[in-house]
């Protein structure tokens, strides 16, 4: 078996150098085409692997590969990442666990980190959102979530989007509406479940202006609530407060407040899928808290674990303690090691939120010069250090050009910059660098992205 190198080179790259990236290997090299062989001989199909790299050392906003290739990681393992790999507290903090303790399970006998961060969460989660429950991952957290929602109100139905993604379970699946590659072959999926139109105003069914939109797809919900099979049955309307998965999804101001209303007036637990979105993505710590709207349940993950698995649900008492004693869990949920990381985590990233401002106005003045410059581009958006870029063919069609996003994506790898797609039609590159990548290093990645796009549109020309 080939070993892999332990050293940690990147440490000799420190965070403040503002030279990166570094090819010397124009990706894949021969390491990591030698990594590609040996994931296809040993693991599923089902697992897809992105970018053609083997990851082998990381550190701040930067990434190492097998070939000695440094990338600016403008994707943070999906959104993990919010203050960089590797922060030094939080790296001290799970090793000073690990030599106290890996595991006992929750359920068995409490300890301090488990309470240590649920009496946090209750802190710094939106007013009133006191109780949490911890797992493994935002999968199970939205599970659990529902369990929890259906155990207050006694109902089965529940409301997702076409846009949304909410997981990979096989209920996570059923509230998420995109069928490839998520939902198809794995039917049947959970029939309880209704999938609305999000407030998505570029691409709007009846192309109304955000606020109108934000109207129209309320009112539709309404509707869809009040067909006769489903009245008076909703247990809750699983929302996500900027759409990830679903193309970076910035809804109107007015949506948010709107959906509490309705979830108040029919008693219907509303429920903030905050796994991508939340702690200080965004530029606030809880991306809901940027529609002035208090969720019952939070759902929390990615980045609160700062790089180690980690999901959380945390709501109102009212809520969260309706279900029996027992009926909830899970072995390795809360684990020591991981609620030790979690914790500084959320200190590293409360301390790099207000660098955000700065790194979203830059954000956006750049992509909305490459918009102009660029008939390619359909629309860009974000909020905080959540952005993205949509493809089409066609300005005026607005026709998806998922192939041109995936040109993009490899021409910016062999750029120095690990990029990832997104969207319903797999037609947008997204942007998740960490909150605290410094100005100038963000500057040239946003700059070697504007190159990847020209090389991709020449590549697509020839």
């Amino acid at each position: 078996m080939q070993a892999h190198p332990t050293q940690d080179i990147m440490a000799k790259r420190p965070t403040k150098d503002l030279r990166g990236p570094k090819i010397v290997a124009i990706p894949p090299g021969p390491k990591s085409k030698a990594a590609m062989a040996r994931k296809e001989r040993f693991i599923t199909n089902g697992v897809k692997v992105a970018l053609p790299i083997d990851v082998t050392a990381a550190q701040g906003p930067f990434v190492q590969d097998a070939d000695g290739n440094v990338y600016i990681d403008l994707g943070g393992g999906i959104g993990v990442q919010t203050a960089g790999h590797r922060p030094p507290s939080v790296v001290r903090a799970a090793k000073d666990e690990l030599d106290r303790l890996t595991h006992i399970s929750f359920m068995v006998a409490t300890y301090p980190g488990y309470t240590d961060l649920a009496a946090r969460m209750a802190e710094i989660c939106p007013p009133g959102l006191t109780k949490s429950i911890f797992l493994n991952s935002g999968s199970e957290a939205i599970e659990n979530a529902v369990k929890i929602s259906r155990a207050a109100t006694k109902r089965a139905w529940l409301v997702s989007f076409k846009t949304a993604f909410h997981g990979r379970t096989l209920l996570d699946i059923s509230l998420t509406g995109k069928d490839k590659p998520y939902r198809e072959g794995f039917g049947p999926l959970v029939r309880e479940v209704i999938l609305a139109d999000y407030a998505y105003p570029y691409r709007d069914p009846q192309g109304l202006p955000p606020a109108e939109c934000a109207k129209a797809r309320v009112e539709e919900i309404e509707r869809l609530i009040n067909q006769p099979e489903v009245a008076g049955r909703v247990a809750a309307i699983l929302a996500e407060p900027v759409q990830g998965e679903g193309g970076m999804i910035v809804p109107p101001k007015e949506f948010f407040p709107a959906l509490r209303k309705l979830c108040d007036a029919h008693g219907i637990v509303l429920v903030d899928d905050e796994v991508q979105a939340g702690m200080g993505r965004t530029g606030r710590l809880w991306a809901i808290e940027n529609w002035n709207t208090v969720p019952d349940l939070l759902v929390s993950g990615k980045a609160v674990g700062g790089g180690l698995p980690f999901g959380g649900v945390t709501g109102k008492p009212a809520i969260m303690d309706r279900p029996a004693p027992g009926s909830l869990g899970g072995t390795f949920g809360g684990n020591p090691v991981v609620c030790a990381a979690a914790l500084k985590a959320i200190d590293v990233i409360r301390k790099a939120l207000p660098k955000t401002r700065k790194l979203e106005a830059l954000i956006r003045k750049r992509l909305e010069e490459i918009f102009e410059g660029h008939e390619a581009v359909g629309e860009v958006r974000g909020i905080g250090a959540m952005w993205a870029l949509e493809f089409v063919k066609d300005r005026r069609t607005k026709e998806p050009d998922a192939e041109l996003a995936r040109a993009v994506q490899m021409a910016g790898l062999k750029n120095g910059l690990i990029l990832l797609t997104a969207g319903f039609f797999n037609n947008c590159i997204r942007l998740l660098p960490p909150i605290n990548i410094p100005l100038p290093l963000m500057s040239k990645a946003l700059d070697l992205l504007e190159d990847s796009l020209d090389l991709a549109l020449v590549g697509k020309a020839s």
